[in-house]
């Protein structure tokens, strides 16, 4: 592999990620009923304050391309009533938003809504400063919007039988091939479900060597992420934390360092001995997600909103790369179904009740179908609400974009369990960081096994669970 290659593809998908997606092209916008114009690059300003609007303030954490379709959202809103004015203020990252919130506690410097990604639920509970979402809705007569929320997301934001957060911005985790490559080996591209071992003789096939012996093609490109480590536990229906993954009360311990932890760990630890792997470790996603879009690893693992940002980088890199896209790795029983990422919107209850009131109508709005539809197709999540699959505009996005349908087919794939719905904790944030560790030390060699890493990322994630429980009981 041309080290050279790699780092102008590199360069190529870091500045598509940055962006974060890849703007939509304008013939799949066209017949939006409400000319959602397509997302650029080109900072969107803010629509002007109408005169005795209620002001309410919110935080996001989405920049780059994202942000902008956040703020043509936040217009949107404003332009449809004049009684409120969602002023919507970056906050630079998802943990740089909940960290802002923790240090307004005190002083009482807190939006009226905050978008806060999923590893955040647990703190923003802990707050104690949030109007759950549910107490609205049944205020208001409209707990039939609950029954239409997307089962698995619905799960997600839902602690001890009460939805706290509305989901905004939902996603789940994904295998991407590469089909033409797939199709050029015998392998089956349509193929949605692979065990480990089918895979490992995948990444074999798929690997190529030039007349050297050097490789042209790996058969998969990896880095360490404790997400896709998260969805693997889902999958098999296994807890990744006791009790019930926090999901029904407070969570005690981290019990991550299973059997199932262990295939995960050793299964790619295996192609990366084999040679079929290229590792490009810790902080090495852009650089994995450069060599499958530039066709030098066959394989990637991703979240299903990152698909237009691959098939752009893979369309520039002009090297054949057809996207595709499977469901995440599985042993042959396997009973779950991925969770979900993203993240939801949380109503505070600071400010005055005309302003909580406000926080309120736009949550509400955010939650029509229409605006979902319109939401996903300009960004690459999915929609929250079932209904917005009724809508032309997503039926044509699911059309163009068939990847999408895998996704949404892989979050339906099980009943709803706490095992398989994303787990709550408040320090999930450092935990992922503990399990990035672990991978990189045992896919490194700088430990011996995968359950010695595995036991040092729990006793590490567990002394500073119990140091956080502590300090909020």
């Amino acid at each position: 592999m041309k080290k050279s290659s790699i780092i102008l593809a590199l360069v190529a998908f870091a500045m598509l990620a940055s962006t974060a997606f890849f703007a939509v092209p304008t013939a799949f916008t066209q017949g939006n009923p409400t000319n959602t114009p397509v997302p650029t690059i080109t900072p969107v300003p803010p629509v002007a304050k109408p005169e005795g609007a209620i002001e309410v303030t919110f935080w996001y954490g989405l920049g780059g391309l994202l942000g902008n379709v956040v703020q043509a959202t936040v217009n949107k809103y404003n332009e449809s009533q004049s009684k409120y004015y969602v002023k919507a203020i970056f906050q630079a990252s998802y943990d740089d938003t909940i960290n802002k919130i923790n240090a307004g506690l005190a002083s009482g410097d807190l939006p009226n809504v905050a978008q806060i990604f999923e590893a955040g639920t647990q703190r923003m509970i802990d707050t104690k400063k949030i109007i759950p979402v549910e107490d609205l809705l049944a205020r208001d007569g409209l707990l039939s919007i609950i029954d239409d929320l997307e089962p698995a997301v619905r799960a997600n934001y839902t602690v001890n039988g009460k939805l706290y957060s509305a989901p905004f911005n939902s996603s789940t985790a994904m295998l991407y091939i590469n089909r033409a490559a797939f199709r050029e080996v015998g392998l089956d591209p349509d193929k949605r479900a692979w065990s480990y071992d089918e895979l490992i003789e995948a990444a074999r096939k798929l690997t190529v060597k030039d007349s050297s012996g050097k490789t042209i093609r790996y058969g998969i490109a990896l880095y360490p992420e404790s997400w896709f480590f998260e969805q693997i536990h889902a999958v098999n229906d296994t807890f990744f934390g006791e009790p019930n993954n926090g999901r029904t009360a407070r969570m005690e311990k981290y019990t991550f360092n299973n059997p199932i932890a262990e295939a995960y760990f050793e299964w790619q630890k295996k192609m990366i001995d084999e040679g079929t792997a290229i590792y490009f470790g810790t902080g090495g996603g852009a650089a994995a997600g450069a060599a499958y879009a530039n066709g030098e690893a066959a394989m990637y693992f991703s979240s299903i909103a990152s698909l237009r940002t691959l098939i752009a980088s893979a369309e520039r890199a002009g090297k054949g790369v057809e996207v595709g896209t499977v469901y995440m790795p599985r042993n042959p029983d396997a009973k779950g179904k991925t969770i979900v990422g993203g993240a939801s919107l949380w109503i505070t209850n600071t400010g005055t009740p005309e302003q909580q009131e406000g926080a309120w109508d736009f949550v509400k709005w955010s939650l029509r179908p229409e605006v979902q539809a319109e939401w996903a197709v300009n960004t690459g999540y999915y929609p929250v609400v079932r209904k917005a699959y009724e809508l032309d505009i997503m039926k044509q996005g699911l059309e163009r974009f068939p990847q999408f349908q895998v996704a949404i087919d892989q979050i339906r794939l099980a009943e709803i369990t706490d095992a398989n719905s994303a787990h709550i904790s408040g320090v999930f944030v450092s935990m992922r960081q503990d399990v990035i560790k672990a991978l990189d030390d045992y896919f490194t060699g700088k430990v011996a096994t995968a359950k010695e890493a595995l036991d040092a990322a729990v006793a590490r994630a567990n002394e500073k669970l119990e140091e956080y429980n502590a300090s909020v009981e």
